[in-house]
């Protein structure tokens, strides 16, 4: 039977109730009724001459013919909605002014922004790196990055993520005579901090230290920063031992250029979040990018 005659609502319909083994659940996924989503299927195995599904104990199951027909329908309608996807993306075109803290910018999102571009060619990228949200919204930036804080008239917030707080240092510093073993290691060496936290990606001993109930440092010997990538920098060239936000550094402990110091789990105070204004919400590009940052982490933190 040429394919022309089957209804691809009711492979659609099919398709759904497959997924779910119900047919009130499809119903529910397409916005339909349960007796639609029941004529459609009856139709599809009329037209086919074989039944799709059984019901054993008031229990809807796929019979061997249905089973085959719907992981081959899944496949076909997903390799649709990618292709759709692709010419959605490649059609999203214009101007996207992405503001960042600067740290962040420089460390997380600038090494990944070729993926972004790759997917939506058509739209020109210009990355700002800014001190304030307030510098944000009186600047033209389309969206942001930044620390979340309290609702905003005409401005939209998506939480990214929260962040962890690690130690690091460059494996050059590591002595002969067992290095750092335990926080109280840590006095030995210099310190090396950010101390603009509020302004910039960077993260606090203090904080740190007080998440493990620990005492502060004794050691006088440190190096501040008044940004996170420049204290980063000096640690990957051993100049001491530094602690930064895990979004920064992981990249750099991945390729063994920087050492993540002990395995404690101690979470940021402040969340990480895209901020855009109300009127942008629906913007090709703007709803583009948001997707697409939320998938990346979503992705390297799984």
């Amino acid at each position: 039977m040429a394919l022309t005659h089957f209804s691809l609502t009711a492979l659609r319909s099919f398709e759904v109730a497959s997924r779910h083994l119900s047919f009130t659940k499809a119903a529910e996924e397409l916005f339909l009724t349960r007796s639609a989503v029941s004529q459609q299927i009856s139709q599809l195995e009329n037209q086919i001459g074989v039944k799709l599904f059984h019901r054993i104990n008031s229990r809807l199951v796929l019979s061997r013919e249905g089973s085959l027909l719907a992981a081959t329908v899944r496949k076909s309608l997903l390799n649709i909605e990618s292709v759709l996807d692709s010419i959605r993306s490649s059609d999203i075109s214009g101007k996207l002014v992405i503001g960042s803290l600067p740290s962040f910018g420089a460390k997380w999102l600038a090494p990944r922004l070729k993926h972004f571009v790759d997917l939506h060619p058509n739209v020109e990228i210009k990355l700002l790196s800014y001190v304030s949200l307030d510098d944000v919204i009186s600047n033209g930036v389309d969206i942001a990055i930044s620390f979340a804080k309290e609702k905003q008239p005409g401005i939209c917030q998506e939480i990214l993520l929260q962040d962890e707080i690690w130690p690091i240092c460059s494996p050059s510093i590591l002595r002969d005579d067992g290095g750092i073993a335990t926080a109280g290691d840590l006095a030995s060496y210099p310190m090396l901090h950010t101390t603009l936290e509020g302004l910039d990606f960077g993260a606090s001993w203090d904080e740190w230290l007080a998440a493990l109930n620990l005492p502060p440092f004794s050691s006088q010997r440190s190096l501040s920063f008044s940004r996170a990538y420049m204290m980063i920098e000096a640690s990957s060239l051993g100049q001491g031992v530094g602690i930064a936000m895990r979004s920064l550094v992981e990249q750099d402990v991945r390729s063994g250029q920087l050492m993540r110091l002990f395995d404690f789990h101690v979470e940021a105070s402040k969340l990480i979040a895209l901020f855009y204004p109300e009127a942008a919400e629906h913007r090709p590009a703007v709803r583009a990018f948001s997707d697409w940052i939320h998938e990346r982490i979503a992705i390297e933190r799984a």
